[in-house]
């Protein structure tokens, strides 16, 4: 049985035999399901402020089956006041 070498030398024996593979430039509609060859950072956000994405109910798993009653109606760009439990 081979005996365990340190992660380094591992790592740089398996470094020693592998190449980087080419990169190629491609449409954007036909970029699905590839990897980008290096990091893509965008230069604005958006939507330019900040957004919660999400719509739905905060409830405890203890609390299901009971009817319970809306406590608050956030509409869009609102700000939450802090749930009580």
């Amino acid at each position: 049985m081979a005996e365990l070498q340190p992660i380094e030398a591992a790592l740089e024996a398996l470094l020693a035999d592998v190449a980087p593979l080419s990169t190629e430039q491609v449409a954007l509609d036909g970029a699905a399901g590839r990897v980008l060859a290096e990091p893509v950072t965008a230069t604005l956000d958006v939507p330019p402020f900040d957004n919660s994405a999400m719509d739905g109910y905060a409830l405890r798993a203890m609390d299901a089956g009971k009817r319970l009653p809306v406590s608050q109606r956030i509409a869009a760009g609102s700000t939450s006041r802090p749930l009580a439990v």
